[in-house]
């Protein structure tokens, strides 16, 4: 049977209620984090179902527009959680609707840019450290060379280069405080109540991953004394920034509405898992099996024109397009571009560079910010506080060594240059799909898949769901 609990509580049914369950795999869709999907349904119009959902039928009642916290049971096994919202009431039911709200989960912050988020602020320290515990630090100064950081103005102890750190010393002009990614997680999730976990989250590397940016500190009578966080994040949306990352670095998100925790994975470790799921006795032998025409990847990011040195496109940041084989003769490429890129770095110096007007006053010419770029803090290296485009063998570019093809996409590159999708209906129990995640690999007589989405009906049968089957051969 299906049981319906709004705000903890079960509500009343109609008899014979069935409800249409879709849910899709985030590792196929580049453009968003797809939430499952539950089609309109009614409640009827009984005493408890008008106290649940705060008698909204009534006339004399002011209309207060909200989110129920909702969650699916059938033969008391947990199916689905979201939210719903009321569609509208006519007489004797109430008309609602299921969303997992991922295109809502930041509430008023969801679409509002970085730079307008107050994030704080923090006063300089007298003494700034040179190789800060990126676990806690707010800020960190990388030396970077930029010769164009105030344009055509002259101004006086600025050599060409940002932070420049000499004699135990930051220059007191061109200092630009980078933001970690991690403090940004951080600060974000205590502005929402969201937290930010997942393998790729924990790796080393990962973690030294500076936001850069350069919004000076240079004020109109010298070095201003307090970093206003907001100044020095990239042109982007929080999620807008977390959809980038993950067409950088192919990752598997999740986002968990109701703990309201979100997870980051590599797809490419997902692929390389073993299968722990066994769908042979629960399928029907029939199938639609369908070629996948778009079996090449193209991988670039967007390319910040300000910024001479990338005039031409050096070729590790030229974008990366799957070669075409015999395998993949015919089909079409994936497109998938990263609002994100990195800097080139200087071969005799061993600092990152670029040649691009800054923000401050001392460049009264120029106030536009600089594209999104990545940069890995490579702590102090000859005494210097260096931050380039690579770290512990990983490289932010899409050729030479350690690029992010070789390092984030090569089995997902080779899953789709050979796959093939196959429909099939499958007979599920409640446990087979409260127990169900995307990110586990099937095994169907003989061949082995991932789910790209099912469809549902809940409540033919308490024991039993028919469903429709997208898979993926892997």
């Amino acid at each position: 049977m299906i049981d319906i609990r709004i705000e903890g509580e079960s509500v009343d049914l109609f008899n014979g209620t069935r409800l249409t369950l879709e849910g899709f795999n985030p590792m196929l869709d580049f453009t968003k984090v797809p939430g499952s999907r539950v089609y309109g349904f009614s409640l009827p119009d009984t005493p408890k179902n008008r106290r649940i959902l705060g008698f909204f039928n009534q006339a004399q009642i002011p209309y207060v527009n909200r989110k129920f916290y909702a969650e699916k049971y059938v033969n008391s096994q947990l199916i689905e959680r979201g939210y719903v919202m009321i569609q509208d009431a006519p007489a004797g039911s109430y008309n609602l609707y299921f969303t997992q709200n991922l295109g809502e989960v930041f509430g008023d912050l969801q679409t509002a840019l970085l730079p307008d988020i107050n994030l704080g602020s923090m006063v300089l320290p007298a003494t700034l450290e040179t190789n800060p515990d990126l676990a806690t630090a707010s800020a960190v100064f990388p030396m970077i060379e930029n010769p164009a950081m105030y344009g055509n103005q002259g101004v006086g102890g600025f050599n060409g280069i940002i932070n420049r750190f000499d004699n135990g010393q930051y220059d007191t002009v061109g200092r630009v405080p980078m933001m970690p990614l991690q403090w940004l997680l951080n600060a974000f999730g205590e502005l929402t109540g969201w937290q930010f976990g997942g393998s790729f989250l924990q790796d080393a590397d990962i973690r030294r991953l500076l936001l850069y940016n350069l919004y000076s500190l240079d004020g109109p009578g010298g070095s201003v004394n307090t970093i206003t966080f907001q100044n020095h994040l990239p042109l982007l949306t929080f999620p807008g920034m977390v959809m980038a990352l993950r067409q950088l670095f192919n990752l598997y998100i999740e986002f968990d509405v109701r703990r309201k925790v979100a997870s980051m994975d590599l797809v490419d470790d997902l692929l390389k898992a073993e299968v722990k799921l066994d769908w042979s006795a629960k399928v029907a032998p029939e199938h639609t099996k369908v070629p996948d025409l778009q079996n090449r990847l193209e991988l670039s990011y967007n390319i910040d024109t300000n910024d001479a040195f990338m005039k031409p496109i050096p070729a590790e940041f030229d974008k990366y397009t799957t070669a075409e084989t015999a395998q993949t003769l015919g089909g079409s490429v994936t497109p998938i571009r990263s609002a994100f890129s990195t800097l080139l770095t200087n071969p005799a110096t061993g600092l990152a560079m670029t040649s691009q007007p800054g923000i401050s006053p001392n460049n009264k010419d120029n106030t536009n910010p600089t594209g999104p770029k990545l940069l890995f803090f490579n702590g102090l290296v000859d005494g210097k506080p260096v931050a380039t485009n690579a770290s512990g063998g990983k490289a932010l570019t899409w050729s030479g060594p350690g690029n992010l093809v070789d390092t984030y996409w090569r089995q997902f590159e080779r899953f789709k240059a050979n796959t093939f999708l196959i429909r099939k209906a499958v007979v599920w129990t409640p446990a087979d799909l409260a127990q169900f995640r995307f990110r586990n690999k099937v095994h169907i007589r003989g061949v082995n898949y991932m789910v790209g989405s099912y469809k549902a009906v809940l409540g033919v049968d308490a024991n039993v769901i028919p469903a429709e089957l997208e898979l993926w051969k892997i």
